[in-house]
């Protein structure tokens, strides 16, 4: 019985040290794409000089209630470049975290009904999401490179 006690602990250990910190570093890359690959076609608008299909999804397709369409395609537009960045690298992953999720929510919930883009994908991103908002970037992330570069302790 204690070896098998044992031999657990030390699948548990294995677990934890190198397959855990290769779960959150996919969820962190999945859910990057996503948004990313987003984010890439907006701006694609803009640089191809059809930024006015930004303005009229914001305005016909799914307007968000309170903000304006040109604001909310330009946010939305950042949103969708920076946070993904954020998130797959690491940096400042529970910010990009918070900030995909509101932008999900925001897509799920404040988004009328009628214009039906709520999507039951959006539940389980919300979901994978909440895994680096709440538990931050993990081992293979920037932040804790440089947690660990700034916080070691000085002789």
């Amino acid at each position: 019985m204690k070896q098998l006690c044992t031999l657990y602990s030390r699948l548990i250990r294995l677990s934890n040290k190198t397959l855990s910190p290769l779960l959150d570093l996919g969820i962190r890359l999945f859910m990057a794409k996503i948004f990313f690959t987003s984010g890439k076609l907006r701006l694609n608008d803009y640089l191809n000089g059809q930024w006015d299909n930004q303005i009229t999804a914001f305005t016909d397709y799914h307007p968000i209630p309170g903000i304006p369409a040109d604001i909310a395609a330009i946010a939305g537009t950042a949103g969708e470049i920076v946070l993904p960045i954020l998130l797959a690298f690491g940096l400042f992953t529970r910010f990009g975290a918070a900030g995909l999720l509101t932008m999900t929510l925001s897509i799920q919930f404040l988004v009328p009904a009628e214009y039906e883009i709520a999507n039951p994908d959006h539940y389980m991103w919300m979901l994978l999401l909440a895994v680096p908002l709440l538990k931050g970037g993990g081992v293979l992330s920037a932040d804790f490179a440089l947690r660990k570069f700034f916080c070691k302790k000085r002789a």
